[in-house]
């Protein structure tokens, strides 16, 4: 089971972070297989001063700390 953080570009110049699962999971709640979860966090593409960068240094960190806990949840068993 792997869990990886992946990026996606939206329209307005920024990236949206997610997880990406592989082998895909059940949903719990919709009860389907799936490969992704959009965690609603948002990076700039391209940062433009030190408080841009300092946000997606923090927010990558984010990201890291909830696949690390999807992680050994999959591996748990959960």
């Amino acid at each position: 089971m792997k869990v990886k953080v992946r990026e996606k570009k939206l329209k307005n110049g920024e990236l949206s972070l997610f997880l990406d699962f592989w082998p895909p999971i059940l949903h719990p709640i919709k009860k389907t297989k799936t490969r992704r979860e959009f965690l609603k966090l948002r990076i700039f593409a391209k940062p433009k001063n030190t408080l841009e960068r300092q946000h997606n240094k923090e927010t990558k960190a984010l990201a890291e700390q909830i696949r690390a806990k999807r992680q050994l949840a999959l591996q748990a068993g959960n």
